[in-house]
């Protein structure tokens, strides 16, 4: 049995890919002088979809730990792109909203990830994006 090679194996290559598509992702942001970074993009993708949702949701979508949403929630809250309000139903619960500027983010930020995505997938024929779509999908129901 050969030993395992890291640096060849699937997982650093997909690894690699997400990493590549990350940066990517943020200097097109930046470029746009875009207050937010991809992290918090993934938050607000889930806002901009339904606003209101609980902290512990956005975790839960997002597939991070509520330390790590907290963070990010805080980090937005900061710079006035949302914020929380008590949920009327459970005093110990935060409801996360959109502010006016957080709803105005959402057309430019869409166009950096379409931008990233058409960069990402240059050359790429329409039959690989299938075959690689089709193989994350069996990679999240094998590990997921």
């Amino acid at each position: 049995m050969e030993a395992f090679q890291f640096e060849t194996s699937f997982g650093r290559a997909l690894g690699m890919a997400h990493t590549a598509m990350f940066r990517h992702l943020a200097k097109l942001m930046k470029s746009r002088n875009l207050p937010i970074t991809p992290e918090q993009f993934g938050v607000l993708t889930h806002l901009w979809r339904k606003d209101g949702l609980q902290q512990s949701e956005l975790a839960v979508c997002t597939n991070r730990n509520r330390a790590n949403v907290t963070r990010i929630i805080d980090i937005l809250e900061r710079e006035g792109i949302v914020m929380r309000q008590d949920d009327p139903d459970d005093r110990r619960v935060f409801k996360i909203f959109l502010t006016d500027l957080g709803k105005q983010l959402k057309k430019e930020t869409a166009k950096c990830a379409q931008q990233s995505i058409e960069d990402a997938l240059a050359d790429v024929s329409e039959k690989d994006r299938a075959t690689a779509m089709g193989v994350f999908q069996k990679i999240i129901k094998n590990v997921g």
